[in-house]
């Protein structure tokens, strides 16, 4: 959880309220395949976020970084390049008006995270913004046209039965 807070408090100054019902909108969720002996560990919003009318948010961004490791997940070190990595990225989700991150996943020789924007171009300058100054990361990013949010909608769908949420409770909406 404390990656959520980490976050919040990068935003304008949250209520307790405000971070609960945050909170609810995300699962954190293990998958194990005892078969293949590898596991996933996934952070899904649940819910999508209340999001503008418009500029309209159509463009899924993944971004990926492989790693080696003997397990499924990756070693100390590279998990904390990650997790440094992932911090200069807090900014890019929440309030900000042009971008939300609605999934992180590790496993399998691969850290993952999805974000939804308006613009990729104005992602990218973010993105890049933030990471002036760090190291280089082997990173993959691909752009997808995704205006009814399938792919997360697909990956909430995947996941629904490690928890109790009815459809109908898929989706938030501005009031």
């Amino acid at each position: 959880m404390s990656w959520f807070i980490r976050r919040r408090r990068a935003q304008l100054p949250a209520t307790e309220q405000g971070l609960k019902d945050e909170l609810r909108d995300w699962k954190l969720i293990t998958i194990d395949n005892k078969e293949e002996q590898v596991s996933l560990m996934v952070r899904q919003r649940i819910r999508k976020p209340a999001l503008p009318e418009k500029p309209r948010f159509a463009d899924a961004i993944e971004i990926s970084w492989p790693y080696q490791s003997t397990g499924s997940f990756p070693t100390s070190e590279d998990n904390q390049k990650q997790l440094t990595f992932e911090r200069a990225l807090d900014d890019l989700s929440g309030s900000n008006g042009f971008s939300e991150l609605v999934q992180v996943t590790t496993g399998m020789g691969k850290k993952q995270w999805l974000y939804y924007s308006y613009s990729r171009e104005r992602f990218m300058k973010e993105l890049n913004v933030r990471l002036e100054g760090h190291e280089r990361h082997p990173l993959t990013i691909e752009f997808f046209e995704d205006p009814e949010w399938q792919i997360w909608a697909q990956a909430v769908e995947s996941l629904r039965e490690s928890w109790e949420v009815s459809p109908e409770n898929a989706e938030r909406r501005e009031p």
